[in-house]
């Protein structure tokens, strides 16, 4: 898994807070993922003033839709 912050989503305090944020959900996530998967999170500008749960919930809606996590899994 990686992820990507470009300067555009804030100074360094704030891109560091948005990579955090991805990595723990990902943590979360990683049991009910398919095995094998690789992952790139490419954070927007808006990230920023999303916030930890948005975050959480958009990662989660992304990977159901793209079917590499059952929908029964809640955050």
């Amino acid at each position: 898994m990686a992820v990507v912050v470009p300067k555009a989503c804030g100074n360094a305090v704030m891109r560091n807070r948005i990579k955090r944020w991805v990595r723990e959900t990902w943590r979360h996530l990683q049991a009910d993922l398919t095995p094998g998967l690789d992952s790139v999170w490419i954070a927007r500008p808006p990230a920023a003033r999303a916030g930890y749960a948005a975050i959480q919930k958009e990662m989660l809606r992304l990977y159901q839709r793209a079917g590499l996590c059952p929908s029964s899994v809640k955050l």
